[in-house]
């Protein structure tokens, strides 16, 4: 009977742990607000690459004591879901943490246009193609904190769009480009000199921004104010073949901004994203996808050591959607239960260079110099049918990341190479809808936890930077972005097309006002001639798929 009694007393003990207010699925209950919220985005991974990455790991640092930096705050999973798909790209999935609204493919923080038929989720039609506020730009607008943002990518990649700029299209990369730019961000880090036009860079140093192309001696020398630092014309390298005298990595980035953003007395926002994981899964590239996954996770370190000293930071991570399938064990792994690490990471034990750069590498070899190349850069003897796959694709490049493993290309051929020396599968190089991992640091222990929605992770966030609720949003957004027509109804209203961008002209009363698409200042020209210029908290977007312009509510004012 005392034994019963005892079973008894530990069993309600563990129910009533686990029923704990604080324990609750869902969202907690009370959020204090953080001074200080980071928001990290490992790009296309698939949670099953977790246990792929610690394996390596492990076996890489021959001690079996080594977890992910992540895995103790590990909380939770998140459903991240389009609003008529549920299997979502980069631009929906960060839109909907960074805006709360779920949309359509391709969408950079809008409301989405109706998909009748095949809408998944409830869409407001009156609300189509309008930009809706994100939580970087309601921390910047309304609690004057400092915002950043660091990626691998180029600047105005979905992920880093999506939460500084809005546009129908992800593609649309100098709209884009010149939104962040206007943004005046505090600190921007990451690749895509060659997205920068000249207008560009004078609207960063007119926000009283350092910038810094290709300058890494200038990007560690930083110690404040604002500062961009772009890395290389395309994207940056990846961890595996990154040389520390061209370019910083993910947490040296991470560590710097963070060292300039604390600086700010209210405080900051911070989105670092593990931009090139999706590359790797992409391309089916299994040292790809683990090396950057890895650094992602040591770029969270650097976080979760100042978050930790500081007492008032909260780190949110995730991803946006999974991709390939990646799993630890193929359909080869026979008899996988009498088998150890050498079995699956042995045969790329010593490659130190990414499918990427290696087909740079063969691409300038002659026959003879293939074999002992391949096996310089990654410790792999070639067989003779692989040496003649890699001899028949030498001349063909694919250009789209997304499509290398869909092709016969060069790229494919290295990649499918690697993957037969593991028994690391793939179902495919796409985008894969499987529930998403979540990790939280929270000072106070206030954590998601169980299943969560994309846009209940947004409204955590939102709490968390000391709005009651993600409502709050949509009441910047009716502020910040509102439709021209509706804005100057009365006036002379015309949108004139440039070489690049177009420009709405306002006119009343004899006064004009001329508005560029996709900036922050706006001109003003009085009865007199005299012409003055207007700074406005966000840019100004055009929609090309309605022709209107959203523009901050304040600006109806000047004719009144």
């Amino acid at each position: 009977m005392k034994k019963f009694l005892f079973i008894l007393a530990a069993a309600a003990t563990v129910f009533a742990a686990c029923t704990a207010p604080g324990n609750k699925p869902g969202l907690p209950e009370k959020v204090k607000p953080s001074r200080n919220v980071i928001f990290m985005l490992t790009d296309g991974t698939s949670t099953s690459l977790l246990a792929t990455a610690r394996w390596y790991q492990r076996y890489m640092k021959d001690s079996l004591d080594k977890p992910l930096y992540l895995d103790p705050y590990i909380c939770g999973l998140v459903q991240s879901r389009l609003s008529d798909a549920i299997i979502p790209d980069s631009a929906p999935g960060m839109s909907g943490y960074m805006c709360g609204v779920p949309s359509r493919v391709g969408n950079i923080s809008i409301y989405p246009e109706p998909h009748p038929g095949q809408d998944v989720l409830p869409t407001d039609p009156d609300k189509a193609w309008q930009p809706a506020a994100t939580v970087l730009e309601a921390a910047k607008i309304k609690k004057g904190k400092a915002v950043g943002m660091v990626v691998t990518t180029i600047f105005p990649h979905a992920t880093p769009a999506a939460t500084a700029a809005h546009s129908a299209l992800r593609s649309r990369y100098h709209d884009l480009g010149r939104q962040i730019a206007s943004q005046d961000l505090d600190v921007m880090f990451g690749g895509g000199t060659g997205i920068l036009d000249d207008d560009m860079r004078a609207v960063i140093r007119a926000n009283g921004a350092t910038l810094l192309e290709d300058d890494v001696e200038g990007f560690r020398a930083a110690k404040e104010g604002k500062v961009w630092a772009l890395f290389n014309e395309n994207i940056m390298d990846f961890e595996i073949d990154r040389d520390p005298s061209d370019e910083p990595s993910l947490s040296e980035m991470t560590a710097k901004a963070i060292d300039i953003l604390s600086k700010d007395k209210d405080g900051f926002f911070l989105m670092i994203e593990g931009s090139k994981v999706d590359y790797g899964a992409h391309s089916k590239d299994p040292v790809e996808a683990i090396t950057e996954f890895i650094e992602f996770d040591r770029a969270f370190k650097v976080a979760l050591d100042f978050a930790r000293k500081d007492g008032n930071t909260t780190i949110v991570v995730t991803s946006d959607h999974g991709n390939s399938g990646i799993t630890l064990g193929d359909a080869r792994y026979r008899q996988y239960a009498a088998k150890g690490l050498d079995s699956m990471f042995v045969g790329i034990k010593d490659c130190h260079t990414s499918s990427y750069k290696m087909a740079g590498l063969l691409k300038e070899c002659r026959e003879g110099e293939i074999m002992p190349m391949f096996k310089e850069h990654a410790g792999i003897d070639l067989k003779p049918s692989e040496l003649n796959a890699i001899k028949s694709c030498m001349t063909r490049v694919e250009g789209d990341y997304m499509q290398v493993s869909s092709s016969s290309n060069l790229q494919s051929v290295i990649c499918g190479i690697y993957t037969t020396r593991t028994h690391i599968g793939f179902t495919s190089g796409n985008h894969t809808g499987e529930d998403l991992f979540l990790a939280v640091y929270n000072p106070r222990g206030e954590r998601p936890v169980g299943m969560l929605t994309n846009t209940q992770l947004n409204d955590y966030v939102c709490r968390e930077l000391g709005f009651p609720s993600r409502a709050e949003l949509e009441k910047l957004t009716g502020e910040i972005y509102v439709s021209h027509l509706q804005l100057f109804d009365g006036c002379g209203l015309e949108v004139v097309p440039g070489e690049e961008y177009p420009t709405l002209f306002v006119r009343k009363d004899g006064r004009q006002l001329r508005i560029p698409a996709f900036q922050s200042r706006v001109y003003y020209t009085e009865n007199d001639g005299a012409e003055r210029e207007v700074s406005t908290p966000c840019p100004a977007v055009y929609m090309v798929e309605n022709g209107q312009f959203y523009l901050d509510r304040s600006l109806g004012g000047l004719f009144e």
